[in-house]
């Protein structure tokens, strides 16, 4: 969960600061390193597809309410 809010976050600022090719690159980054983590521990499960769903939801969703406020910002 806390990994979730961290990502939140950082789409946040993703969002606010850069355009949308900086949010797929850090979405692949996320996933490179869950795979690497999987790899790891040897633990490729249906649940780890899911959190990691969960985490890149969590990003794009930050990603989206970033660009929102950045498109606000700009308005007069």
């Amino acid at each position: 969960m806390l990994i979730a809010l961290i990502l939140f976050v950082s789409g946040i600022a993703v969002g606010f600061y850069s355009r949308v090719m900086t949010a797929l690159g850090l979405s692949a980054i996320v996933v490179v390193l869950s795979v690497v983590v999987w790899i790891a521990r040897g633990d490729a499960s249906a649940v780890g597809g899911l959190v990691l769903l969960a985490h890149l939801s969590a990003l794009q969703a930050g990603y989206v309410l970033g660009a929102y406020l950045r498109v606000r910002a700009d308005d007069p």
